[in-house]
């Protein structure tokens, strides 16, 4: 029984070293190489599911890092729109 959960745990830690990290703007002087951009465009969701998505999209670009440059809800339903720089 032990075996199955310590497995879990070691994936879910292992996957979690591989996302993407969203910086801020303090940690911009420090990114050298910029990859490009990515976008999400979400119908009912949330801003944290928009966020979840552009690490996402970035980990798919093969960037470490990325940074918001625009989030919002639009109108007054649950669609969600995200922007995000990339970078190595």
């Amino acid at each position: 029984m032990k075996k199955p959960l310590t497995l879990a745990l070691l994936m879910a830690i292992s996957f979690s070293s591989f996302a993407a990290k969203e910086i801020r703007n303090s940690e911009m002087a420090n990114m050298k190489q910029k990859l490009g951009e990515v976008s999400v465009e979400l119908n009912d969701g949330t801003i944290d599911d928009a966020i979840a998505a552009l690490s996402k999209k970035a980990d798919e670009k093969g960037a470490g890092y990325y940074h918001i440059t625009s989030i919002g809800m639009t109108g007054m339903n649950s669609d969600v729109r995200a922007t995000a720089e990339t970078y190595k």
